[in-house]
């Protein structure tokens, strides 16, 4: 897969005026706050326009290539080439024809919100391509790292409060951490660089500071990462769907505890 990105200045965080009302009646302040900007994408595929999506602007070869292997299930060799533009506004992707030729054209843009009401992008594969996860084992000293790395902040959230995080871990090191003013385009991101940078998916795991619901679940399968924790609870769907593809599903991870919802034979 060859990544090309062009030098230019893209801002993932923009200064504005705010006003901030003190709640002991001591009165206002001005003040200056650091906003996460969203951007639109564009994603041409093999020159026609296939998808877009409203993101934070970082790690974007790896957010499209990480959206293709997560929700159509496109294998890694399949993406020959990805370019970026030098304002990170478009995507242009070539991949092997015989993908291209089951693209289908999406008008409406991905939303950051946290509901399965996604559209369809890129292929018309919404609920195909779910198979069993396999691999993976996951040392429960990494669980520890995980809630100190947190507990530190990421560099984007530190200074919006606004970003969700997707933390990749290979071989029980944290390896990446993604973020993004979506939790999906956060775990794509961390999906994408498994891809770009030709790890094997099923040696990872990965902790989202969002909740889980059925499409992220749902996601990580299609992907074939076989661990997924979070600091939030799983719907009951979830559940049952990681039961059935046999991922190992961890939630309300903290420092004396953690919940298991399924596969805890691959716990160490």
């Amino acid at each position: 897969m060859n990544i090309t990105e062009h030098s230019g200045i893209i801002l993932e965080s923009r200064n504005a005026a705010i006003t901030r009302v003190l709640e002991d009646n001591s009165g206002v302040k001005d003040l200056n706050a650091e906003l996460i900007s969203e951007y639109l994408l564009l994603v041409y595929i093999n020159d026609r326009l296939s998808g877009q999506i409203v993101c934070t602007p970082n790690y974007l070869p790896e957010l499209v290539a990480g959206r293709l292997i997560t929700e159509n299930g496109i294998d890694a060799g399949d993406i020959l080439d990805i370019d970026i533009c030098v304002l990170g506004h478009e995507a242009r992707v070539t991949v092997k024809e015989k993908i291209a030729d089951k693209l289908v054209k999406a008008e409406d843009i991905t939303p950051t919100c946290c509901t399965d009401n996604a559209t369809k992008l890129f292929l018309d594969r919404d609920t195909d391509g779910l198979n069993p996860v396999t691999g993976g084992v996951i040392d429960r000293s990494v669980f520890p790292v995980i809630l100190d790395r947190l507990n530190a902040d990421t560099a984007l959230h530190s200074k919006t409060g606004s970003a969700h995080s997707c933390f990749l871990i290979y071989d029980n090191e944290i390896i990446l951490e993604a973020e993004d003013i979506g939790r999906h385009n956060a775990v794509d991101k961390a999906v994408g660089h498994l891809a770009v940078k030709g790890y094997d998916r099923s040696r990872a795991a990965l902790f989202t500071t969002g909740r889980m619901p059925v499409d992220m679940v749902r996601k990580v399968i299609r992907a074939g990462v076989p661990v997924l924790i979070s600091k939030q609870q799983p719907t009951f769907e979830s559940v049952e769907l990681s039961q059935k593809y046999d991922l190992t599903l961890i939630g309300n991870l903290r420092k004396d505890h953690w919940d298991v919802y399924n596969g805890l034979n691959r716990i160490r």
